[in-house]
């Protein structure tokens, strides 16, 4: 069934320049019925949103600070009512980073509703968890001033423990292959802010090539293809190389060796080094996933993979 959403702008708490990023991300679930943002119009904060009401189509709706939480409370029984009334919608999105909506998602869900999130990576685990789903702005925007890096690393979803998961939760055919929907369902079911984007990849195929090798990923003939995954138990020598961070983008980066180039996300940080600032140039010591093959042209292929990494002052 086509998700047919209802969303739910919380002005007070989302700036309106994210507002065209973010109705293309809803379009991806699904048809968009109707479209309010709430707000005090009456303030100076809102006047970027004013502008943007004047090109979008959009229901505007006036609320006054007599409270803390008067447009939540506004947002949470005009979506109540809706539940009641409208039948037709059987999708709701709510686009704010405040926890309070949470115990509304879980009613949605009650409810048989798809309850989508939207908000800034700060949000409250309590909020993102609380959806059937949830898309970080970070990761719909391209915009590097505001693109955070990650100061504290144990905060990132680990995706080592996702994969894990993953692995252990889908559901898999007679061979234990994985269908890559399946495994998307099953992530999902326990991490509804886990996104590609996160991890510097545009989709989880992208992400799974990174992490697994080429020959436990497979796909059939159709247009487009239908790809599986399996499970194959990760060994690694303990034993260290040396090497030197050659590049480091916020979430990844690449170890050179004399042996070549080794890709880790910093998920892949041994856990002493946790609290030393990554840089190019850093000294590091690192045990081996897969040593690179520079037989190969695509870079995910050619480059071997690093873990438990070691930075040295």
């Amino acid at each position: 069934m086509e998700k047919q959403f209802a969303v739910f702008f919380d002005g007070d708490n989302i700036s309106s320049r994210y507002y065209d990023a973010i109705i293309a991300e809803i379009q991806k679930f699904g048809q968009i019925i109707i479209k309010r943002v709430y707000g005090d119009w009456t303030t100076p904060n809102m006047a970027l949103w004013k502008e943007q009401v004047f090109k979008s189509p959009i229901k505007v709706i006036q609320q006054f600070r007599f409270g803390e939480n008067a447009t939540d409370n506004s947002i949470i029984m005009d979506i109540m009512e809706l539940l009641k009334e409208n039948n037709e919608i059987n999708s709701f999105c709510i686009v704010s980073s405040d926890a309070d909506y949470y115990n509304l998602a879980l009613r949605l869900r009650e409810s048989g509703k798809f309850a989508l999130g939207i908000g800034k990576e700060n949000a409250k685990p309590i909020w993102k968890n609380a959806c059937d789903q949830f898309v970080l702005i970070e990761n719909i925007i391209d915009f590097t001033s505001e693109k955070t890096t990650v100061d504290n690393i144990d905060d990132m979803l680990n995706i080592d423990e996702i994969l894990k998961f993953a692995f252990d939760k889908a559901k898999t055919d007679n061979d234990n292959w994985i269908s890559l929907s399946n495994f998307g369902v099953a992530i999902r079911t326990r991490y509804p802010s886990f996104d590609p984007r996160t991890y510097n990849h545009d989709n989880l195929l992208g992400l799974l090539k990174a992490f697994v090798d080429e020959d436990d990923i497979k796909k059939d003939e159709l247009t487009p293809p239908n790809y599986w995954v399996r499970k194959k138990i990760v060994e690694y020598d303990e034993n260290k190389k040396e090497g030197i961070i050659k590049r480091f983008l916020g979430n990844y980066g690449f170890i050179e060796n004399n042996n070549g180039d080794y890709f880790f996300t910093v998920v892949n940080i041994a856990k002493n080094s946790r609290d030393k600032k990554i840089k190019k140039g850093q000294k590091v010591l690192f045990s081996v996933i897969k040593e690179p093959d520079n037989t190969k042209t695509e870079m995910s292929e050619k480059n071997g993979k690093a873990i438990e990494i070691e930075l040295i002052e």
